[in-house]
């Protein structure tokens, strides 16, 4: 992996709200100082963006403001949840009208993460799925959707389209829901700059290896972004990296050298009594410190190990280079 390149959301800046205080743990900053305070943040030289929730001032004043912070913007999300037109899905819903909506609101993200200097966009599907039996077709919201993916795509070949898969939340079980399941939803397509974003607390959450998973999306060509955060695979709660796992991601570090991914990292936590800005930079040095511990332990000495079929001779030598 070449060196790497940290990015936070904007989000962490925000109210930070619950489904129990729905008002938030904290006041939320206007964009334009959001952005002033990510620049500061040790570690960060990129941001992520909500499309059109950070662009109510016009795209031009974001530009301006990114580029004066000496940030780069690493990819802009599309809002697929924040308005209730979507409750029943967006590229899947059954109205033709809601569905055109969606594909006209990711083809203006698409041009906003253009004028920012971003080759690619987000799309995390947060209210495509369902939640009861009987509820939809299963067969028919897939091709619905995939058609939509197809038609942003072409719009700008040059632009990745990022699909973010999530085991569940907001709807109940998510359309596209495993990394396995994005692969086929990115071939089917037919499209090559649509792939995946993994978010490594969705990949724990839906039961995944993490690093199985990378390895699959890079096999395919369908790496194109990486969330960074933590929790407990019960949620996704969206905590600093590395507060509750270790060892694996430690071979997420090593699987990310070993395909070669040049991408951007994005620590994306959600702080709700925590300093933003703490949480970020921790989750930086934490991955910085996983990297050095591969380095410590050697890239041929874990490959060697793979080949055994014996898992305790390696951690030995992570226990050693960690606690002594």
């Amino acid at each position: 992996m070449s060196e790497m390149k940290f990015a936070t959301g904007t989000w962490i800046y925000g109210t930070v709200g619950d489904r129990y205080l729905l008002s938030g743990y904290r006041e939320g900053l206007p964009v334009l100082e959001r952005i002033k305070k990510m620049a500061g943040i040790k570690g960060i030289s990129g941001i992520e963006m909500i499309y059109s929730a950070d662009f109510d001032g016009g795209l031009d004043e974001v530009v301006e403001a990114v580029h004066s912070a000496g940030l780069e913007c690493s990819i802009v999300g599309v809002d697929l949840t924040g308005d209730p037109k979507w409750k029943y899905g967006s590229y899947s819903s059954k109205d033709p009208k809601i569905r055109r909506e969606a594909v006209e609101l990711t083809k203006e993200t698409v041009e906003a993460a253009a004028a920012l200097g971003s080759e690619r966009i987000n799309i995390w599907p947060g209210e495509d799925g369902h939640d009861y039996p009987f509820q939809v077709d299963y067969s028919e919201s897939w091709s619905l959707f995939r058609n939509c993916v197809s038609e942003v795509a072409s719009c700008r070949p040059e632009v990745k389209i990022c699909i973010e898969y999530k085991l569940r939340e907001p709807r109940v079980l998510s359309l596209v829901d495993t990394a396995a399941k994005a692969v086929i939803m990115c071939q089917e397509t037919g499209m090559e700059n649509v792939g995946v974003t993994i978010d490594v607390g969705h990949s724990l959450q839906a039961g995944e290896n993490i690093s199985e998973s990378i390895e699959m999306l890079a096999r395919t060509g369908r790496l194109f972004h990486v969330h960074l955060n933590d929790n407990y695979r019960g949620w996704d709660d969206d905590m600093a990296l590395g507060s509750v796992h270790l060892v694996e991601f430690l071979e997420m570090m090593y699987t990310l050298r070993k395909v070669e991914y040049a991408g951007w990292l994005s620590v994306d936590v959600y702080p709700y009594r925590e300093d933003p800005a703490a949480v970020v930079a921790e989750s930086i040095e934490f991955v910085n410190g996983l990297d050095a511990l591969v380095d410590r332990i050697g890239m041929d000495t874990i490959d060697a190990a793979l080949q055994n079929d014996d898992p305790i001779p390696l951690l030995s030598l992570i226990r050693e280079a960690t606690l002594g």
